[in-house]
């Protein structure tokens, strides 16, 4: 078990290699090209797989929850939506209530590809399996979805985020002042 004393002490190191934030982040970049580079040997890029993946679970999905859901802006995904239809690996047909609306579907060949894009997902998730064990596999994933519930409920809804109360003062007064409300000036009379 970790002593909390040397942990926190941790916090106060400067270099950005040093602190959880900026270890999340190159694991998330170096897992990315893992699996950017195995998807692009079936001719995915990631934005791509992520799409196939929306569009299995939600069929009727729209362009705009799909870019969503794929963490691209709705014009890419314009894109990304007619490479996919170029490629057959989906289809696009009128929505049942009418107007301008199409759905999404895979095709044969867009499920045969999302399941190699899954298979090699699932072959770089058994490494990490692997390398950590079970138990700090499983406690990983735990503390992720704690880490991504929190954040998602913190800066969302309210003006204050619940780690406002670990700012330093000197950083406190700055975030109070950027957060107030602008004041009307009184006229002079």
């Amino acid at each position: 078990m970790a002593d909390p004393a040397e942990v926190l002490q941790q916090l106060e190191d400067m270099r950005a290699g040093a602190h959880l934030l900026s270890k999340l982040k190159y694991a998330q970049a170096t897992t990315r090209t893992a699996l950017a580079a195995a998807l692009d040997k079936i001719g995915l890029t990631m934005p791509q797989f992520l799409a196939l993946i929306a569009i299995d679970q939600n069929a009727d999905i729209s362009s705009a929850e799909l870019a969503r859901q794929s963490f691209c802006s709705p014009q890419a995904m314009v894109t990304i939506v007619a490479r996919l239809t170029s490629a057959g690996l989906i289809s696009r047909t009128p929505a049942a209530g009418g107007g301008r609306s199409l759905t999404m579907r895979l095709t044969e060949k867009g499920l045969a590809t999302l399941n190699e894009a899954r298979a090699h997902a699932y072959a770089i998730e058994c490494y990490i399996f692997d390398l950590l064990g079970a138990n700090a596999y499983a406690q990983l994933l735990g503390s992720l979805d704690r880490l991504t519930e929190a954040f998602s409920q913190g800066a969302t809804f309210i003006r204050t985020t619940p780690w406002d109360a670990y700012v330093e003062p000197s950083h406190a007064v700055i975030a109070a002042a950027a957060a107030a409300k602008p004041t009307a000036r009184k006229r002079r009379t």
